[in-house]
């Protein structure tokens, strides 16, 4: 049984917990991550969707899922990275986007220096059936096509992305 922490509309923590699967009351928010690893190119390491899972089965996506009980945004960008790809990430790779409310969400988006090569990932089969390396024209136009999920905060991202700087 997975359990989440649940925040009130204004990312706080209310100190109770809720069960995946079942439906969040209203005014309540869990914690999401998404991930987008970056590398030199500016290319960005994207995955197809297992067949089986429930969120969009078969597309294209960004790491990403759910923070557990007692994880802020960081802890779950790492465990999610490592579970899904095996990539183990260090702070000075990472760089925190936005935080974006959605319905019953508060999604942290996250920015990962990575130089990953594709033959050393570890998928996790059960989650996800390929991994590659992107550019992002080439996601957008995915995205276009239905073939990629929409981030609705896309283009911003890429215009993030463009000037980023690693210290």
């Amino acid at each position: 049984m997975e359990l989440w922490d649940i925040y009130d509309a204004c990312f706080q923590k209310t100190g109770k917990l809720h069960e995946r699967g079942k439906q969040l009351k209203e005014g309540e928010y869990h914690l999401v991550v998404h991930i987008f690893p970056i590398n030199q190119q500016k290319q960005i390491l994207v995955q197809k969707r297992s067949d089986t899972v429930e969120w969009f089965p078969g597309c294209w996506a960004v790491t990403g899922g759910s923070a557990l009980n007692g994880e802020d945004a960081w802890q779950a960008c790492q465990r999610e990275l490592k579970e899904e790809l095996g990539i183990q990430i260090q702070k000075e790779d990472a760089q925190l986007f936005a935080i974006l409310k959605r319905h019953d969400s508060f999604n942290a988006v996250w920015v990962i220096r990575s130089e990953v090569s594709e033959k050393d990932l570890k998928l996790q089969k059960e989650e996800v059936a390929q991994a590659k390396w992107i550019e992002m024209d080439n996601i957008k136009k995915m995205m276009t096509q239905g073939s990629f999920h929409k981030y609705q905060y896309f283009d911003w991202l890429m215009d993030y992305i463009g000037g980023i700087t690693w210290k």
